[in-house]
């Protein structure tokens, strides 16, 4: 075997995965969409493609650094003059590193063409928002049933028996959206389409008065927060959440976001964040 041959291969291989990947993380649906309406495309979610185009652009990189290395002479050349002088700033050089520079440029200051780009890569996912709906919030599919119904201010029972109706079981209110949806084989967002004739007219006057410390609806982005920005924005003692969290068999550690927080303790995002908003008043 000869490790140039492999090298190349390897390098031609990935190179068309990252292509297929590329092609499909460019139109793949916001996150918010693609957990919301289970999207997959050849049986791959959004995570799956976003793992495969990762570690595959780490294979293409181990490759490319193996192959700079086997080629250090054949690369020395193209920088050589005429009087076979090394020199970085050859013509070559120099419209090689001009034309990453725009696409650098480009990218950061959205200068046209390659604002376009970006631009159709703003269509796509706007119009897969559209075709295939928005969750009522971010990440709704983590929430609990019973955090779903009342955040939306619907009559939990009357949920309950509008998916049953329809033959989808819920083992308990604690179960999360996305947990129930895969059990019966539905997304999440066909859950809600399921439930949506158990909200409930809210009138001004019933609105739920604002926690002390935290406001009754989290800002966005909840989920990449850490427990000591949440709590430091509103002037809460860390220290002393962690140890009530802990006290409910909630383990978190003050420089863990409360996406990590969450997973661990088998919860959403927002079920936590209703936690430490109940320990706060």
């Amino acid at each position: 075997m000869k490790l140039r041959r492999i090298v190349s291969l390897t390098s031609f291989l990935v190179f068309l995965l990252l292509l297929i990947t590329g092609v499909v993380l460019f139109i793949v649906p916001q996150g918010r969409v693609a957990y919301w309406s289970e999207w997959r495309l050849w049986g791959l979610g959004k995570e799956d493609w976003a793992a495969v185009h990762i570690l595959t652009s780490l294979l293409f990189l181990i490759a490319g650094i193996t192959h700079v290395v086997l080629n250090v002479k054949p690369l020395l050349s193209y920088l050589r003059n005429r009087a076979r002088q090394v020199r970085i700033l050859t013509p070559e050089f120099a419209i090689a590193l001009s034309l990453t520079t725009l696409f650098v440029v480009g990218a950061i200051f959205k200068l046209p063409p390659l604002r376009w780009v970006m631009d159709l890569n703003t269509y796509a996912k706007d119009s897969a928002a559209e075709t295939l709906g928005e969750p009522p919030y971010g990440h709704a599919e983590l929430s609990s049933l019973a955090t779903f119904a009342q955040r939306l201010n619907m009559d939990l029972g009357k949920a309950k028996s509008l998916l049953a109706d329809r033959g989808i079981l819920v083992a308990a209110d604690t179960e999360r959206l996305v947990d129930i949806a895969r059990a019966n084989h539905r997304t999440p967002q066909a859950l809600y389409q399921a439930m949506k004739g158990a909200e409930q007219p809210q009138s001004p006057g019933a609105r739920q008065a604002p926690a002390k410390g935290l406001p009754a609806e989290p800002t966005p982005g909840l989920g990449r927060k850490t427990l000591a920005q949440l709590l430091g924005a509103h002037g809460l003692d860390t220290g002393a959440v962690v140890a009530k969290l802990a006290a409910k068999g909630i383990i978190a550690g003050p420089d863990e976001t409360l996406r990590a927080i969450a997973e661990r303790a088998g919860l959403g995002p927002h079920d936590l964040y209703a936690s430490i908003r109940g320990i706060a008043q």
